[in-house]
């Protein structure tokens, strides 16, 4: 999926609204803003919007002097997520699917995004999901291919999602003992997403193997993958998607053995597959 005037738009508001987040000193921030504004100029539309958000964000950390401008927002975030665990973990112990119901945990969990316009409420999230239809269905599809399958590589997003796909991952684990799941992290600092600094700190690698995919890009852009783990990606039968930046980096692949799991928050995904803002999406490639 490559970048519109919308994306460049919303990439630039990103810098905007985290030069703000950090309380810059106010001359700092507008030398920020104005090259921001100056490097979207020459965005190539022949990318996708994390490949192109990429450049920006690791402007802004040169600019401030910090590896992980959105550090404090992120530990805010699985702060804020880890409260809901006994209400997800209630709700999925008296689910007679177990396995949908954790699904719903984690595309919830999927509205803690930093990187877009549109702001949802976690709370609101949280309180409406189990009663929310997914707009697009494949679950019946995801289902019965990870019954066949011995082994899942789970694509994470943003942190606090982490403590909801913790839940994901128990879950699967308790249904599938015999899956192999990796949790596959981005490689560096990039937004508010999960590195395995963050994984690592909510426990999940007591239930899969947390792996770093090597991206510096706040989705799996493949080029920017490290050769080990594209080869453990090419030879994994079923791969779940979390988030709209794993999405815009590889729907363009039409892979049938990716599954994209996450809330649609702008609206050039939305119209990208037809669909409206506020939903959410469960899509084989």
């Amino acid at each position: 999926m490559n970048i519109t005037k919308d994306c460049v738009e919303c990439i630039v508001g990103q810098i905007d609204k985290a030069t703000k987040l950090l309380k810059l000193d106010e001359t700092l921030a507008k030398e920020i803003n104005n090259e921001v504004e100056k490097k979207a100029l020459d965005f190539d539309f022949k990318k996708s919007p994390p490949f192109v958000a990429k450049e920006v964000y690791e402007y802004l950390g040169l600019k401030t002097n910090l590896k992980d401008p959105l550090e404090t927002l992120k530990q805010e975030s699985i702060k804020k997520a880890t409260t809901y665990l006994p209400l997800i973990e209630d709700k999925i112990s008296s689910s007679e699917d177990k396995l949908f119901t954790a699904i719903k945990a984690a595309v919830a969990g999927n509205v803690i995004d930093f990187a877009t316009t549109r702001e949802f409420s976690l709370d609101d999230e949280i309180n409406s999901i189990f009663q929310t239809n997914f707009s697009i269905n494949d679950y019946k599809i995801f289902k019965e291919k990870l019954e066949k399958t011995d082994s899942l590589i789970i694509l994470a997003d943003n942190a606090g999602e982490n403590v909801f796909d913790k839940v994901l991952v128990k879950t699967i684990v308790s249904l599938y003992p015999n899956i192999k799941i990796h949790y596959a992290t981005r490689g560096k600092a990039i937004i508010n997403d999960i590195t395995t600094k963050e994984a690592l700190q909510s426990g999940i690698d007591k239930y899969c193997q947390v792996i770093s995919s090597g991206v510096d890009t706040p989705g799996l852009d493949k080029s920017r993958a490290s050769k080990e783990f594209m080869e453990l990606f090419n030879k994994t039968p079923l791969v779940l998607s979390k988030g709209m930046g794993n999405f815009e980096c590889l729907e363009s692949y039409k892979d049938n053995k990716i599954f994209f799991l996450f809330k649609v928050k702008c609206n050039v995904v939305a119209n990208t597959i037809s669909r409206n803002l506020g939903e959410i999406i469960l899509k084989r490639g």
